[in-house]
């Protein structure tokens, strides 16, 4: 992108008492011009290595950014909870063999 502003990403160590994981995600957006661009892609990988186990919070229903964590190797754990109001679903991706 031309050094438009797209959207946002932010990562950091892992939030949940219970994490198994080794970085987290908290927070990916993307203007809905740039859906489908690759954006939302490009920002997830600046925030996280691919090859390290990562776990996210994601609303549900949300089936867009559901299946967009999907494509990028994330699963349900069958945690959810209610957060200000919000219905959230965990998903966790597994590390590259050897990575945490």
């Amino acid at each position: 992108m031309d050094g438009t502003i797209v959207g946002l990403a932010l990562a950091g160590p892992p939030s949940d008492e219970d994490a198994a994981w080794a970085q987290q995600l908290y927070a990916l957006y993307t203007y809905v011009a740039y859906h489908g661009s690759g954006a939302g892609s490009a920002l997830l990988a600046a925030v996280l290595d691919p090859r390290a186990s990562a776990g996210l919070w994601v609303a549900d229903p949300n089936p867009r950014a559901q299946a967009f964590y999907r494509k990028h190797g994330f699963v349900p754990d069958g945690t959810t909870k209610v957060d200000h109001g919000v219905h959230e679903l965990r998903m966790v991706r597994p590390g590259a063999p050897g990575i945490t």
